[in-house]
């Protein structure tokens, strides 16, 4: 299950770096507010990746779009808008900590101060 998320990590970073140029609007949207608290950049448990999740407003919902060294991908491309809290797809768990539901069950993300 490692393996298969990593080809897949590694297959998103590539298909990230193909783009000219990185593509960074979902990352510079990620700050949380108060209709947004979830905004933000969240990352597996350490937050020493490179790759992670920025979780941005869009509309009444948040964007979830996946990120990497090569840029983002587009706001609403990687993953549909939701509203986080009651989709079956994320657990939230408290402001810094949520799960977010992939082919292989869920996984753990944090925020994490920065990219």
């Amino acid at each position: 299950m490692r393996v298969l998320r990593n080809l897949v990590i590694l297959a998103a970073a590539a298909a990230l770096t193909a783009c000219e140029p990185p593509d960074r609007r979902a990352e510079q949207a990620a700050v949380p507010s108060t209709t947004h608290p979830l905004a933000g950049f969240w990352k597996q448990p350490d937050c020493t990746d490179r790759f992670g999740l920025a979780i941005a407003p869009a509309g009444q919902l948040y964007s979830v779009s996946f990120c990497g060294p090569g840029g983002c991908f587009a706001p609403g491309t990687y993953r549909p808008d939701t509203p986080i809290v009651g989709d079956p797809r994320y657990r939230v768990f408290d402001e810094n900590t949520i799960e977010v539901k992939g082919r292989d069950g869920f996984t753990k993300y944090v925020r994490c101060a920065s990219r």
